[in-house]
């Protein structure tokens, strides 16, 4: 069986076609899904706005109607659900990966999960908290709300590297603080995708028909919304179905 992954895909519900993250006009890689796996696809609906410096505005999701997932075939359809769950709110958590060890560097990775579509969040070493730091935060501006501690938080101590889109990693020099620091992170001001999780199972008889014996087939990825029984397609997009191991 293969790893789990969740195809995150941004749809435009005018222009029928996906986005890789909020805010860019940089279509989603092709999804593919493996036989054998429950595949779960994440999608939030969007819209271009037209408006420079803020391209993409959320659509939300119309509570009464019915959205259907499904993969397949001109002539078959291999798998489909209409089930949705709405995946938990955004958080921010603070994992220490080198821990404090006399003259090196302690170092924590701060890391928002799932993915905000804004907001702020703030870090506190037990004596005071930052100012809030935006969730679009660059490494510099994350060592400057923690150096607005100050105490123990100087240039000479702090340091900060962005190593995802919501993800950061701050090193602490272990014999400039003495001993080693707990930072504690607040999300209470984070703001989450209305967005809807929906899950594929690639087990299905469908699937092995559809595969064949091959390696890999190309298929159809159809995203559709059933509302007062007006159905219409947001998304038709080539995926990848491939024979597991």
């Amino acid at each position: 069986m293969a790893l789990i992954t969740t195809n995150r895909l941004f749809v435009d519900v005018e222009q029928n076609r996906a986005y890789s993250q909020f805010g860019s006009f940089s279509i989603a890689a092709q999804p593919f899904f493996i036989e054998g796996d429950q595949c779960p696809v994440e999608l939030s609906l969007v819209r271009q706005t037209g408006v420079q410096g803020s391209p993409f505005e959320q659509v939300p999701f119309d509570p009464t109607s019915t959205f259907s997932l499904k993969i397949g075939t001109t002539t078959a359809v291999a798998t489909s659900t209409t089930t949705t769950t709405t995946p938990s709110a955004p958080a921010v958590t603070v994992t220490n990966v080198v821990p404090f060890a006399g003259n090196s560097w302690q170092v924590d990775r701060v890391v928002i999960s799932p993915d905000p579509i804004g907001g702020f969040f703030t870090l506190s070493d037990g004596t005071g908290t930052t100012k809030p730091i935006s969730v679009t935060a660059s490494a510099l501006d994350i060592r400057d709300a923690l150096l607005g501690l100050g105490g123990f938080f100087q240039t000479t101590s702090v340091s900060v590297r962005q190593v995802a889109q919501f993800a950061w990693e701050i090193s602490l020099l272990c014999n400039f603080f003495g001993s080693s620091v707990t930072l504690t992170p607040s999300g209470t001001g984070l703001l989450a995708f209305d967005s809807r999780l929906m899950k594929l199972d690639m087990t299905t008889a469908g699937v092995t028909t559809l595969l064949n014996g091959a390696a890999q087939v190309e298929a159809t990825l159809e995203f559709s919304v059933d509302t007062s029984g007006e159905v219409q397609t947001f998304l038709y997009t080539p995926c990848t179905v491939i024979n597991d191991l």
